[in-house]
């Protein structure tokens, strides 16, 4: 079985997170020294949410995910989820990755595959049952005679022609809620300390990281939204994983 999971309102609300996140990238004309920076900065950041997410959650995740992740973990260990996909129309990939990384960090390796709007695999802007199955034939999960009945997707919208396909197509509530801002500013303040990061932005009106998060802030929504422990679509997913068997047990 293949559990493959929409991004944005489905396992996340990225929306606060999203500058500090894209600031952590790495790109080919940049130093070799600040790539190195930027990669520790980064894995230190994830790290760090991941910790602020299981102690007092900023509600970047989905409240249970890490649990429905946990579960689907062991299941994958005994073989009986081969992997997790993440298959989205947001555009950045480096999103997708953030939340994968989250999820390697908590429960090891597990997502195989994240699939955003211009993944190379996929032929249609829309989410479709011959891109999926594609995809998770001939990429990273290397998925062998499959059938619409081995995928167990989830996602806040309905698309039509994976609704058609799949009889395991989840309809969650969308999740929306905007995680703190200053929260996750102190946690990027107290990682990203090297003026090498602040001289290659090369804006006069930046001299610190202070400036950096104004910039980041500018955007940024108030949060008015409740936050909420578990939904309905927590429950789809933990049904979901109910159906395939009891977690631990082998089939004799």
């Amino acid at each position: 079985m293949y559990f493959v999971f929409d991004l944005d309102e489905t396992l996340a609300d990225i929306y606060t997170v999203y500058y500090f996140v894209a600031s952590l990238q790495t790109y080919p004309t940049m130093t070799e020294s600040l790539r190195r920076t930027l990669k520790a900065y980064y894995k230190k950041f994830v790290k760090q949410i991941l910790y602020e997410e299981v102690i007092n959650p900023l509600g970047i995740l989905r409240p249970g995910i890490l649990r429905v992740m946990e579960k689907l973990h062991k299941l994958y260990i005994i073989g009986k989820v081969k992997g997790v996909i993440i298959y989205s129309n947001n555009g950045h990939l480096y999103n997708l990755e953030f939340i994968r990384d989250i999820i390697h960090e908590y429960v090891g390796e597990l997502v195989c595959e994240c699939v955003h709007l211009s993944h190379h695999m996929r032929i249609h802007q829309h989410k479709t049952w011959d891109d999926l199955k594609y995809i998770l034939t001939n990429g990273a999960c290397k998925a062998k005679n499959l059938r619409p009945s081995d995928v167990f997707f989830f996602d806040d919208l309905i698309h039509d022609d994976l609704h058609k396909h799949l009889e395991n197509y989840n309809h969650v509530p969308e999740y929306t809620y905007k995680a703190s801002f200053d929260r996750i500013a102190d946690i990027y303040r107290k990682i990203v300390v090297d003026q090498e990061f602040i001289d290659v932005i090369q804006n006069d009106n930046i001299k610190n990281i202070d400036d950096v998060i104004k910039v980041f802030r500018k955007d940024s929504f108030i949060n008015t939204s409740r936050f909420v422990e578990l939904d309905e679509g927590i429950n789809m997913m933990l049904y979901a994983i109910k159906k395939i068997g009891i977690l631990g047990k082998r089939k004799n």
